[in-house]
């Protein structure tokens, strides 16, 4: 090693692994990088459809419910048939949900549930079995009194009322948690993923970093030993190292931007709606039991409105006084009551709920009308629940059962008109995930070939700066 060749070749050499260490760091990240896109790319659209399996579960109640108050007269509303054809169809959405969201979970659904999520995903499905039995058979008791619209045969009213009860206990609270394990084993994934990129960018501003100092090295010794002072070769190889690293690490930061906002302003976004559509489906079956059984109807309406608060809160300890909470959050948007934060000494703590302040602060440029249409059919949803209760209230059966058919019309209905808003908003958010995605993927594309031949230009300009001075050696 005392020798000019020797230091020379063991210089090359630190400088050659130098080069292979940022190729391996980068090779590495960019790999996990493009991962973490496909990952939250797949498993993303499949958490935010596990939301359906409650909507669809709630939808089913719903329409059960509407059957039953039609009693004799099948052409109320949609009528019997388009009504039971829906439910059948919820029914099929359910069962596509369940098996969306069995490819999230790990596990053998044959065997013993090995956690608390297979046990869940298990308890559905048995539950729904038991829950369209139950149906079926208060449909049919009901039929077969020739019960009059709005007035429910005490058979087949005992006979919903179990299955509705399996619903709300069992099915729906099991299907909303399953949702947010969905929800949570997507940000755990993303997390942990994020995590290893910004550990790789250190890894790779490292390597970076030594493979500069090691080209510097190797031309300082060349520039004292052999008095030249430049060498173009290895003056390439150094600025080539500079802007290879600087490329990737530029990158990885650009394409982890994208995948969080695709997460944060696309998907999260999209599952917050979501479930703000699937409670507020729910609360049709509540509006439909507050006319199905009297008996009850106070706890109904209480529930109901414990669910609404949950869709879009403002101080209100009863409905009427959310009723017209609603319509001051419509018609001052996109200015929302309250104050923006809450505020320990203001009673006051804004407009809350999924669809309040957090949708308004998830908005993309452009989508600010989308969201006002969500408002406007939601406050129309609650005027028409008013109309209903009073109707019921003063004794017309006949014309709180109009205002409900009329609400859960499946072509023009009022429920029907908000859901539309509402998933023209979740889309909205669900195009700007996959934008994201697309545009990380899109990032990362060019460095599956730029960088291999980026490491072996290093190497070649390496190779080319020593072999001259080797060459006066032999």
């Amino acid at each position: 090693m005392d020798t000019t060749p020797a230091r020379v070749w063991l210089l090359t050499t630190v400088c050659a692994v130098a080069i292979a260490g940022l190729f391996g760091s980068a090779a590495l990240t960019l790999g996990q990088a493009r991962d973490g896109l496909d990952v939250l790319g797949r498993d993303g659209p499949q958490a935010e459809a596990t939301t359906e399996l409650y909507l669809a579960l709630a939808d089913m109640d719903a329409r059960v419910a509407d059957m039953l108050l039609m009693g004799t007269a099948h052409d109320l509303g949609s009528g019997r048939e388009e009504v039971q054809k829906q439910y059948e169809a919820s029914r099929t959405q359910a069962g596509k949900a369940l098996l969306q969201v069995a490819s999230l979970i790990e596990g053998d659904y044959v065997e013993k549930c090995k956690d608390v999520e297979e046990c869940n995903v298990r308890a559905v499905l048995a539950g729904m079995g038991a829950y369209e039995e139950w149906a079926a058979e208060a449909l049919l008791l009901n039929d077969e009194a020739q019960a009059p619209p709005g007035r429910v045969d005490r058979e087949a009213l005992e006979t919903y009322l179990r299955a509705t009860r399996l619903m709300h206990t069992e099915l729906l609270p099991k299907a909303f948690n399953l949702g947010l394990d969905s929800s949570a084993s997507v940000r755990a994934n993303h997390e942990e993923r994020q995590e290893a990129v910004t550990i790789g960018l250190l890894w790779v501003g490292a390597a970076g970093a030594v493979t500069v100092a090691a080209l510097v090295g190797l031309q300082m010794y060349l520039r004292a030993r052999f008095r030249r002072r430049f060498n173009a070769s290895l003056t390439a190889a150094t600025a080539g190292a500079v802007l290879l690293t600087a490329g990737v690490v530029l990158a990885l930061v650009t394409s982890n931007g994208h995948q969080h906002d695709a997460k944060e302003e696309g998907l999260d976004a999209a599952m917050s709606l979501s479930r703000a559509g699937a409670i507020t489906t729910d609360m049709q079956v509540y509006e439909s039991r507050y006319l199905v059984d009297p008996a009850n109807a106070d706890n109904y309406q209480q529930v109901y409105l414990g669910w609404a608060q949950q869709v879009l809160s403002r101080p209100a300890n009863n409905l009427e006084a959310y009723y017209e909470a609603v319509d001051e959050v419509a018609a001052s948007y996109p200015d929302l009551p309250g104050p923006d934060r809450p505020d320990p000494d203001d009673p006051d703590p804004g407009t809350l709920g999924y669809l309040g302040r957090s949708a308004q602060e998830a908005l993309l440029p452009g989508q600010g009308d989308a969201l006002a249409e969500v408002l406007g059919s939601y406050n129309d949803l609650q005027g028409e629940d008013r109309a209903l209760r009073s109707a019921a209230g003063s004794g017309d059966l006949a014309g709180a059962l109009d205002i409900r058919m009329r609400v859960a019309h499946i072509e023009d209905g009022t429920f029907r008109t908000y859901e539309t808003a509402l998933d023209e908003l979740i889309g909205l958010h669900m195009d700007a995930f996959e934008e994201g995605i697309e545009r990380g993927d899109a990032v990362l594309a060019p460095w599956t070939w730029t960088l291999p031949v980026g490491t072996l230009l290093l190497l070649v300009l390496v190779v080319l700066g020593v072999r001259p001075r080797l060459a006066e050696y032999r």
